[in-house]
């Protein structure tokens, strides 16, 4: 068992002063007053080199360590409120999605190339490493738009960079914080500084652990049986070290490692079809906001992460040479109930654990207790079991003017060397049924998915000022390679290596009429690579089935244009920008798709049944949309902010996989799980699944507009400062999946409140807050509103048929569907305190 102590991590308060941002390259600096920011001051090194947010000609939204400490950001997750148009899930598994700009990222449908490009102190890093709790962070910034030409790799929508604090050389310094709610949600981080040699080597260490009940979701078996009754819960705990050496002016050296074990068990949330369909009810009432589900096991999960980062800088000669490294590592082991519609709830069997081993070295797969978490099953049930273990290396060389050539030219010239590897160790267990009700055996299917990709691209970038004129143009050249392969019982069911080249490039012109007044066109291209799609283990796949599951690389060219003003000496700006983005091949991943599913029982035995996946399409997309961002300071103690972003993909064509049992070539609506006799009738002979050409639809299922907006006023009590913050979003209505009349979510606004006290040296801050203050009530489909849950829960059965010898000589596929459709709500109101305390760095 694993386990991580979090040191330096006893007591709890909250710093009154605000945290600015470190100096480190990708880090935002923000001067502030009485807690509020300077706009015109914060300074990012989005295109490498620093300079003022308002100078740089493209849309970056940044969210600094104040932010996060005042208004409770506890995990990445949270910073969505913070970000309009930006759309973040995920962390509890290996599975996580984010979307911006109208086009989205599925880390199980785009693996390690995600349409958002993901950065750990300036390193790229795969997603599901940020999707945690958030502890010791300098500083969040997205760049919205095509990036690679500058840094890391390329991506179509822009690139999302979390940096931690480095280590202060000249001052020792503890800084410590705590929060608890009245949801049994509780957070203590802290770091200790010490500069071991003044002004050339640090050490700073930080910790968390963060534990609180998930959603809060539990099993309705629990009321009959407390026995089984598993609660919902996250625990994380995570430590990292960071060592700060600067020998020399011309010499820097950064290096960081972490390590982060999270374990977590949550259920599928239902509601009573009923309340749905207005259909009569069917057994027990369960509304959204009963926070209940019917399967006994739900979901368990832990992963294991290490990650280390290293970064070296010289300056030589007018110069800049810049190397930066990573190598992380994770081990995920989850396990969950197969049994979706509960078809073998009670009479209960004995409780045991159970072991599965892959074919291959005898590796565990998942066991009844890996990695501490404690997977107490009934055999009265079935599940799948993952065990999943990844890995990546990544360099750069980056070379760069430390001045302007001749005060005129700015230049990036660098080369990236990314490797990443995958392997998936996976178990199905099918019951097989002698009769409706008698449950003969349970089949175990042992896959294995094995994947890995190298790139090696080299990228320039040539900036040149001329009066109140930039122009700015850059390329990459990219040599990607992946392979993939999928084996079910031993047998290989797909193997597929690639050899892709591609070269994007950006460009962008800039006039900056006055210090206060800017405005930019900007153009860029990108490319990702074609997909390979896991999940769908049915070991006949037809050929268009395949075509589904593996696509051809996607290419898309975006335009932007866009101002930057700022007003009144810097107390107010106002930033506005349109962009257009055109998609070939855009990897578009829809609701779950009825196919005919062949299980394999033995190598050598196959039995055919109703299966759902979320298949994939390569569609031509185009998104437009508008981005906007204005604040002002009304006196020096009292600030507002406001953003908003709407973004409108629409898909343009081309062919998907859909649900289509009356052949008429469009996608059917609300639709429920066929019979396999009917699913075979309606795809065709051999087809397994049915496609729906010439389709129109929404590119992204998340809402089309969202805005926020922050406030916060100081005052003085006495001989301390207070202060009242508030934080409004709102999200506008989405209609969802089009063929899903039951997910449509009308728009709605969450209101976070906060007040507290703080000291005016900054020695400590209490604060109380209150989020979803109004306890605003919003119900989704499935798990969010992407889409999801078009049918009631359903499990699938296989009935075997058998000969005079008694020997099986087929299989009868049938379903169950439970009067349940799977639901997911808005947080209710949730009820805290937060506190910090420090002394000297912090």
């Amino acid at each position: 068992m694993r386990r991580i102590r979090v040191i330096a991590l006893l007591g709890a308060s909250i710093l009154a002063t605000p945290v600015a941002a470190q100096d480190m390259p990708g880090t935002a600096q923000a001067r502030e007053e009485d807690g509020l920011a300077v706009s015109n001051d914060i300074v990012v090194t989005a295109r490498r080199r620093e300079e003022t947010l308002q100078d740089v000609p493209q849309t970056v939204n940044v969210v600094t360590s104040d932010q996060i400490d005042k208004l409770n950001v506890r995990t990445l997750n949270d910073i969505q409120s913070l970000v309009p148009g930006l759309t973040l899930s995920g962390g509890g598994s290996f599975s996580t999605t984010a979307t911006v700009r109208g086009v989205a990222f599925n880390v199980e449908a785009s693996g390690n190339n995600p349409t958002i490009e993901f950065y750990l102190n300036d390193a790229p890093i795969s997603s599901n490493f940020l999707f945690q709790s958030l502890f010791d962070v300098g500083q969040f910034e997205l760049l919205r738009g095509p990036q690679g030409t500058l840094r890391g790799r390329a991506s179509p929508s822009g690139s999302i960079t979390v940096t931690t604090k480095r280590p202060d050389l000249t001052q020792a310094g503890v800084i410590m914080n705590a929060t608890a709610t009245d949801t049994h949600a509780y957070k203590i981080d802290g770091a200790l500084n010490v500069p071991i040699i003044e002004n050339v080597l640090g050490l700073r260490i930080a910790g968390v652990a963060d534990w609180n009940q998930n959603d809060r979701v539990r099993t309705i078996r629990a009321i009959d049986d407390p026995t089984h009754s598993l609660d919902p819960f996250r625990s994380t705990q995570a430590i990292r070290a960071s060592a700060r050496f600067e020998p020399a002016d011309f010499a820097s050296f950064n290096f960081m490692a972490q390590i982060l074990d999270q374990k977590n068990g949550n259920y599928q949330q239902v509601q009573s079809a009923s309340l749905v369909t207005g259909q009569p009810l069917t057994g027990q009432l369960i509304r959204p906001y009963d926070r209940l589900a019917i399967t006994d096991l739900g979901s368990r999960a832990g992963q294991y992460q290490q990650m280390y980062v290293w970064n070296a800088e010289f300056r030589f000669a007018g110069q800049k040479l810049n190397y930066t490294g990573t190598h992380n590592k994770q081990d995920l082991v989850s396990i969950s109930d197969n049994d979706s519609a509960d078809y073998f709830a009670p009479p209960r069997f004995a409780v045991r654990e159970r072991t599965f081993a892959d074919p291959v070295g005898n590796r565990q797969v998942c066991s009844g207790n890996q990695d501490g978490l404690r997977l107490s099953l009934t055999n009265g049930e079935y599940y799948q079991c993952t065990n999943s273990l990844a890995s990546r290396n990544s360099h750069e060389l980056r070379l760069s003017s430390d001045a302007p050539i001749a005060g005129i030219f700015d230049y990036v010239v660098g080369a990236l060397y990314d490797k990443n590897t995958n392997q998936n160790y996976l178990t199905q267990e099918t019951p097989l049924l002698a009769a409706p009700t008698f449950l003969l055996a349970v089949n175990l299917t042992p896959i294995i998915s094995l994947s890995g990709s190298t790139e090696k691209s080299f990228f320039g970038n040539l900036t040149a000022k001329l009066g109140g004129f930039e122009l700015s143009g850059g390329l990459r050249h990219i040599n990607y390679k992946n392979y993939s392969s999928i084996s079910v019982s031993g047998a290989t069911l797909n193997d597929v290596t690639n050899d892709d080249k591609a070269t994007v490039y950006t460009g962008s012109l800039k006039y900056k009429f006055n210090d206060s007044l800017m405005a930019y066109a900007l153009v860029g291209s990108s490319w990702r690579p074609g997909v390979r799609v896991v999940g769908n283990f049915s070991a006949r796949q037809s050929a268009r089935e395949r075509s589904f599951l593996n696509l051809d690389p996607e290419t898309s060219t975006s335009y932007e244009a866009g101002i930057k003003a700022s007003f009144m000496d810097g107390r107010g700006r106002i930033n506005l920008s349109v962009f257009q983005q055109d998609f070939d091949n855009y990897v578009f991943r829809g609701p779950g798709v009825y196919y005919v599913n062949y299980r394999a029982l033995t190598a050598t035995v196959t039995v055919p049944e109703v299966a759902s996946f979320n298949y994939v399409a390569a569609v031509p997309v185009r998104v437009r949309g508008i981005e906007g961002e204005a604040s002002f300071k009304i006196t020096p103690n009292w600030g507002i902010t406001a953003n908003a972003s709407y973004a409108d993909g629409k898909i343009r064509g081309g062919t998907i996989a859909c649900n289509d049992l009356n052949g008429d070539g469009i996608p059917d609506a609300n639709s429920v799980q066929p019979t396999l006799a009917q699913l075979q009738a309606a795809v065709g002979a051999g087809q397994n699944v049915a496609q729906c050409s010439g389709f129109r639809s929404r590119a992204n299922l998340t809402p089309k507009f969202n805005a926020n907006l922050q406030t916060e006023a100081g005052f003085k009590i006495g001989p301390v400062d207070a202060f009242a913050r508030g934080l409004a979003t709102y999200t506008g209505s989405n209609d969802g999946d089009p063929n899903n009349s039951f997910d449509d979510v009308g728009d709605y606004t969450v209101v976070n409140l906060y007040a507290g006290l703080r000291d005016p040296e900054g020695a400590w801050e209490i604060s109380l807050f209150a989020k979803n203050v109004f306890n605003k009530r919003v119900v989704f489909a499935g798990g969010g509103n992407f889409g999801v849950g078009t049918a009631p829960e359903t499990t699938t059965l296989t009935t075997l048929t058998f000969g005079p010898t008694g020997q099986p000589t087929g299989s009868v596929s049938s379903s169950f569907s439970a009067p349940y459709y799977p639901v997911s709500i808005l947080p209710p109101r949730e009820l805290g305190i937060s506190m910090r305390f420090a002394f000297g760095s912090r």
